[in-house]
C-alpha cells in the first residue's frame, strides 16, 4: 500500500562524479576526521563568510566521501542523526536502546520508509542486511522474507505484536499487510533465532511492524499515487490523542493492471485502533484490521495460468491492557484472525475451485519485573488453530508454552541475556528453545556480542493434511524443524556520524521437511534434510554532513544441503545494498538506492546476478492556508534490468511514478 510522509526538508546540492571512489572516501575521511558533524557542505550558507582553503577541503571532501562509499556499499534506509539510539523492543520484548543488546536488530524508521519512495513492504525489507525477500513480481503477488538463507516460513511477522504467520503455510504473504506505508511508525527486523520468545516461525528471525501513535495534535492524511500499468494507490488516515483517549482510523485502495496477462490487483484495507487511559497505569486498546484482495494469478513463465483467480479476505482484532501488578508491569492481549482464501483456475490440466478458511484464537500474558541488576520477563500464551478447506477437510489443532528470560547487568560493561521456552502442541513433540547472549563494551565506543540460540519451525497445516491425490498427499507424521545458531559480532560507533557493524554466524538446521516424489511419482513433506548456513555481515550507516547521508551493507552466505551436498536453492551468495541521499537544498532532497545479487548455480539458477537502481526525488509545498502537502517522482528500475526473485517470475520493467501526500 503506497503513501508518503511529511518530512522537514531544507537544502539539496547535485554531487560531482568522481572517478576513483577508493581513494576519494580515504582522503576524505582524513579530512573529515576533525570536522564537526554539523558542518555544511558544498552549497551550504556559508555566503558573507571567509571561504578559507580549509573550509573548502572539507566541502569537496565530504562530497567525495559520499559518492566514494556509495559505490563501495549502502544501508537499508538513510540514518537519522547518527548520535541517535532507537529503542527496540522486538530482541527482548521489552524497550531497550540498541546499544544495549545483545543482538543483530536493523530498525526502518517512517522517514526512511518515505526516502526510499516505497510503494510495497517488501521494497522497504529487501534492503535490510541480512535480509532477501523473494517476489512473484507484479503487485499483490505473493512475496516472502528470508533471513540470513531461511525460508519464509522460518520468520515470524508481527504487526503491533500480533503473529502474522499463517498457520496454513508458516508464512506471511507481504503483500497482504492490512495497512498503509504511511501508517507504519517504525520496522524492527531482529536477525538470529528468537523462538526463545516467540517459538514457532522464529527460526531465522523476527519482522515487527509498528503502527503510528496517536498524537496530541489531530492529524488527517490523504495520499495518492499514479504509476505505470494503471497502478493507483489511494490512502486515508486521521489520529487524535484528546484526555484520556486516543484513535486512529485508516483506509486504503490499491488498483493496478499488472504487466503479464492475468496480473491485475483490486485492494482495499481498512485499519482502526481505540485506546483509553484508565489511570492508576492501567491502559486498554483495541485494534482491528481487514484486507479484501483480489488478483490475478499468472504462473511461471514456463507453466502461466492465464484463467486462475486468488481472492483473500482477512480480518484481525487485538484487545491489550497493560498495567502494574504489585512490583510487575503486565501485558494482557487477546487475538483473534479470520483468513479466507478463495483459489479458482478453471483452466488448469485439473480445473480448481477451493476456498480454505482458518481462525485463529490467542491468549498471551506475560510480567516484566526488575529487581537490582536483574530485568526479568515470563509469561505464556494459547494459540487454537482451525481449518475448514474444501480440499484438506477440519482440522484443530492448539498449542501452548511457557517462557522466560533475565537480562543481567554484571558490570558496567558486561552483561548476559539468558532465556528458556518451552512449547506444547497437540499434535506432535514438545520444543525446549534455550538462548544465551552476551554483550561486552571494549571500549565506550567498540561493543563485542556473541550469541547462542536454539529455534524451531513446527509443520503447517499445509503440510501435514494435503489432500490425497494421484499427485500429492500430506503427512501427519512430520517432525517439526529446529536449529542451533552461533553469532559473534563488533560494533563500532565512528563519532556522532554512524556506526559500522560487522557479525558472523553459523546455523545448523535439520529435519527440514522437504517435498519429494516416492517411488509412484506422488509428492510428500519429509523430514529429510540437514543444512548448515554458514554467513557474513557488514553493515555501515554515515551522516556524512549536513546534507549528505550514505550507507552500505554487505551479506554473504554460504548455504549448504549437507544431506546432497548442494547448494539451497534460491539463495543469494552475496548481496549488497547501496544507497546516497542529497539534500534537503531548497526543501527538496534527492535519493539513489542500487542493489546486487548474485546467487548460486543450482536447481532454479544459474549463477548469474544482476543490479537494480531506483531514484526517488521529494519536496514539500506550504499553502497560504496552512495546508502542507509533498509531492514525489520514483523512478524504478532505473536501467529497466530483467530479473527474477522467484526463478520463473520476472520482476517489474521500469516504472514511473508520482505521488502527493496532503496534510491537515
Amino acid at each position: 500500500m503506497g503513501g508518503w510522509i511529511k518530512r522537514p526538508f531544507k537544502n539539496e546540492k547535485p554531487v560531482p562524479s568522481a572517478t576513483s571512489a577508493r581513494a576519494s572516501a580515504v582522503f576524505a575521511l582524513f579530512l573529515l576526521s576533525s570536522q564537526p558533524r554539523d558542518q555544511p557542505c558544498a552549497g551550504a550558507s556559508v555566503i558573507g563568510r571567509e571561504s578559507s582553503r580549509r573550509n573548502h577541503l572539507m566541502k569537496r571532501s565530504c562530497l567525495a566521501l559520499a559518492l566514494g562509499l556509495s559505490m563501495l556499499s549502502s544501508t537499508p534506509v538513510p540514518v537519522r542523526a547518527a548520535t541517535l539510539d532507537p529503542v527496540v523492543v522486538t530482541a527482548t520484548r521489552s524497550a531497550r536502546p540498541k546499544s544495549q543488546l545483545a543482538a543483530s536488530v536493523t530498525v526502518i524508521t517512517a522517514d526512511q520508509i518515505a526516502a526510499t519512495g516505497a510503494t510495497r513492504l517488501d521494497e522497504v525489507l529487501r534492503n535490510a542486511v541480512g535480509l532477501q525477500t523473494t517476489s512473484s513480481g507484479p503487485a499483490g503477488a505473493i512475496a516472502t522474507p528470508s533471513i540470513r538463507g531461511s525460508e519464509g516460513a522460518q520468520v515470524l511477522v508481527l504487526l503491533d505484536g500480533i503473529r502474522l504467520n499463517s498457520p496454513q503455510n508458516g508464512q506471511f504473504n507481504l503483500s497482504n499487510l492490512p495497512v498503509a506505508l504511511s501508517e507504519i511508525e517504525r520496522i524492527e527486523v531482529l536477525r538470529g533465532p528468537a523462538s526463545a520468545l516467540y517459538g514457532t516461525n522464529a527460526l531465522a528471525g523476527v519482522i515487527q511492524i509498528f503502527t503510528r501513535t496517536p498524537d496530541t495534535e489531530p492529524q488527517t492524511t490523504l495520499s495518492w499515487s499514479e504509476g505505470r500499468f494503471e497502478t493507483r494507490d489511494l490512502s486515508f488516515s486521521t489520529t487524535r490523542r484528546k484526555d484520556n483517549m486516543r484513535y486512529r482510523l485508516g483506509a486504503g485502495l490499491d488498483r493496478s493492471q499488472g504487466y503479464r496477462t492475468n496480473s491485475d490487483l483490486d485492494q482495499t484495507n481498512l485499519e482502526g485502533m481505540l485506546g483509553f487511559d484508565l489511570g492508576g497505569g492501567y491502559d486498554l486498546s483495541l485494534s482491528g484490521f481487514y484486507l479484501d484482495k483480489e488478483n490475478g494469478v499468472p504462473g511461471s513463465t514456463a507453466w502461466p495460468s492465464p484463467q486462475a483467480r486468488q481472492q483473500d479476505k482477512n480480518t484481525l482484532a487485538a484487545l491489550t491492557l497493560t498495567g502494574p501488578a504489585g512490583p510487575l508491569a503486565i501485558t494482557l492481549r487477546q487475538s483473534y484472525e479470520r483468513r479466507r482464501n478463495d483459489y479458482r483456475d478453471p483452466g488448469g490440466w485439473t480445473p480448481v475451485d477451493d476456498t480454505h478458511i482458518v481462525e485463529t484464537f490467542g491468549t498471551e500474558l506475560s510480567a516484566a519485573w526488575q529487581r537490582g541488576a536483574h530485568n526479568i520477563l515470563f509469561g505464556g500464551d494459547f494459540y487454537d488453530d482451525k481449518l475448514d478447506s474444501t480440499a484438506s477437510g477440519n482440522h484443530d489443532e492448539n498449542r501452548w508454552s511457557l517462557f522466560g528470560q533475565d537480562q543481567i547487568e554484571i558490570t558496567s560493561r558486561l552483561s548476559l541475556l539468558l532465556g528458556l521456552r518451552y512449547d506444547a502442541h497437540s499434535e506432535f513433540n514438545n520444543e525446549l528453545s534455550p538462548r544465551a547472549a552476551a554483550l561486552f563494551s571494549l571500549t565506550e565506543s567498540t561493543r563485542l556480542r556473541a550469541s547462542v540460540s536454539r529455534a524451531f519451525r513446527a509443520p503447517t497445516l499445509n503440510d501435514r493434511y494435503w489432500p490425497a491425490t494421484s499427485f500429492a498427499r500430506g503427512n501427519p507424521d512430520l517432525d517439526p524443524e529446529t536449529a542451533w545458531e552461533y553469532e559473534l559480532a563488533l560494533d563500532q560507533q565512528l563519532g556522532d556520524r554512524g556506526e559500522l557493524t560487522l557479525a558472523a554466524f553459523r546455523r545448523d538446521a535439520k529435519d527440514l521437511i522437504d517435498w519429494r516424489a516416492d517411488s509412484s511419482f506422488v509428492w510428500s513433506p519429509v523430514n529429510v534434510n540437514e543444512a548448515r548456513i554458514w554467513g557474513a555481515e557488514m553493515e555501515l550507516d554515515l551522516q556524512l554532513c549536513e546534507l549528505l547521508k550514505s550507507g552500505a551493507n554487505y551479506t554473504y552466505l554460504y548455504p549448504k544441503d549437507r544431506a546432497t551436498d548442494r547448494f539451497l536453492d534460491n539463495k543469494a551468495r552475496h548481496q549488497v545494498h547501496l544507497f546516497l541521499e542529497v539534500g534537503p537544498v531548497k526543501e527538496a532532497r534527492l535519493r539513489l538506492d542500487g542493489r546486487y545479487l548474485k546467487y548460486y548455480a543450482d536447481a532454479t539458477r544459474d549463477g548469474t546476478g544482476y543490479v537494480v537502481l531506483d531514484a526517488s526525488f521529494s519536496r514539500p509545498f506550504v499553502l497560504d492556508n496552512g495546508i502542507t502537502f509533498d509531492a514525489r517522482i520514483t523512478l524504478k528500475n532505473l536501467l529497466d534490468k530483467d530479473y527474477e526473485e522467484n526463478s520463473g517470475y520476472p520482476m517489474p520493467p521500469r516504472e514511473l511514478f508520482a505521488g502527493i501526500t496532503t496534510y491537515f
